[in-house]
């Protein structure tokens, strides 16, 4: 059993650790409906830029999207690497996107969500 504090809460940790062991069967998440919900999580990406170090030693970019904003990275660890490969998320900013650019499209819907809610 999952120890409490004072107040009788549980701590998080302790609860994944009290459901990993749940009739002595180790699990790695803990059960959740797994119904067709939709979730308000996104997965926001901002590349930076080399720094002055990189530039001086002429290190090449490994990392390219799809201009200031899209929705993909490709790392690019050379022509014939094997390890070349293609992530998705939600958004992706390369280091040309500016602080307003990111505020605009992230920050600013999240605050009308939550000054207007439903």
């Amino acid at each position: 059993m999952a120890a409490r504090d004072r107040s009788g809460a549980v701590s998080p940790a302790e609860s994944i650790a009290s459901a990993a062991t749940h009739n002595g069967t180790k699990r790695k998440e803990r059960d959740f409906d797994h119904e067709e919900e939709e979730t308000n999580i996104n997965v926001v990406v901002r590349c930076r830029g080399r720094n002055e170090r990189e530039v001086r030693e002429n290190s090449g970019v490994v990392l390219k999207t799809e201009g200031a904003k899209g929705k993909s990275l490709e790392l690019c660890m050379g022509p014939s690497a094997l390890s070349n490969k293609t992530y998705h998320f939600d958004k992706v900013f390369s280091s040309a996107a500016d602080q307003v650019m990111i505020y605009d499209d992230v920050v600013t819907p999240i605050l009308d969500e939550v000054g207007n809610p439903l």
